[in-house]
């Protein structure tokens, strides 16, 4: 079997491709999967230089096993979820069978493998915020995987959504209903000419750098600004820090998976690699040029 090893000190070289790895063993609380798509994130490339952090990796394939006590799942379903190691970036993976899903059938495998991770979180800030019928929201980073994500959900549930990014992606923010607002040295005032007077409601932050201080001086309430990765200040403005983990787990993620099934939800594809180039994948992921999810074809 094959899969994905590495060396957490020797960065993206340190990857490669083991050609004779063990099939994972089956046991009575796991489903053992033929993973068709396995998305990797930016929170992996970040594990490559020596952080004790495991990150959680995304898939979508078929079940060839099931253990005993595991319900809802049978041999041959197509499922999505999560592993919470390199396990799933491999031709077999084994999952507890609480984190993973049945797959809707008229879900893309590469965005049934894209799912987890950063959408979870955007459902997770959104509900953090908990946008409503004709409310202001301001998404910085609109346009990344998270913030993608809480745009349009947040749009979903009635709201007017402002999103931060970089003027060469404001298409497919219009594209989707979201008043697209461009990061520069005047990305307040631009925020402000975008509300044209009105009351921002709430502040979600996908980015970081000072974009808690802004939603602050937006005069947004403390109570409905979000962070997904400024931690280490939330508390200074009183804002919410939340994560993929708040988001709900297989409940959110039926319901992002039923929202993606039927457009409700885009999650882009960027770009695809069969496993043997894992190298190129997360070097296209650390460019941070790609618009969209980097996914790995193990089967490929």
């Amino acid at each position: 079997m094959r899969k994905v090893q590495y060396d957490r000190f020797k960065g993206i070289e340190g990857i490669w491709v083991d050609e004779n790895a063990d099939a994972p063993e089956p046991t009575s609380n796991t489903v053992i999967a033929r993973v068709q798509a396995s998305c990797i994130n930016p929170g992996s490339v970040s594990a490559l230089h020596g952080s004790e952090y495991v990150p959680i990796r995304d898939l979508a394939g078929t079940v060839i096993s099931v253990g005993d006590n595991v319900n809802g799942i049978k041999v041959g379903d197509s499922v999505l979820g999560w592993a919470q190691d390199w396990s799933a970036h491999a031709e077999l993976v084994a999952v507890p069978g609480g984190q993973l899903v049945n797959k809707p059938n008229d879900l893309a495998w590469d965005v049934a493998g894209s799912l987890f991770v950063t959408p979870m979180a955007g459902l997770a800030a959104v509900d953090a915020v908990e946008p409503s019928e004709g409310e202001l929201v301001v998404v910085a980073g609109a346009t990344g995987g998270v913030g993608f994500t809480a745009a349009q959900l947040a749009k979903h549930r009635g709201a007017t959504v402002i999103g931060i990014a970089s003027p060469t992606r404001a298409e497919l923010l219009r594209q989707h209903g979201i008043i697209p607002v461009a990061y520069d040295d005047s990305t307040e005032q631009n925020v402000r000419t975008a509300a044209e007077g009105s009351r921002i409601h709430a502040f979600i932050d996908t980015v970081g750098a000072d974009y808690l201080a802004l939603a602050a001086r937006l005069n947004v309430p403390a109570a409905r600004i979000a962070t997904v990765v400024n931690y280490k200040h939330a508390r200074e403005f009183g804002a919410k820090a939340v994560g993929t983990m708040d988001a709900g787990g297989i409940a959110a993620l039926t319901r992002l998976s039923k929202l993606a099934a039927i457009g409700l939800l885009n999650i882009p594809i960027a770009l695809t690699f069969p496993l043997r180039e894992v190298q190129a994948a997360y070097r296209a992921l650390a460019s941070n040029r790609a618009v969209g999810r980097v996914v790995l074809h193990p089967q490929a």
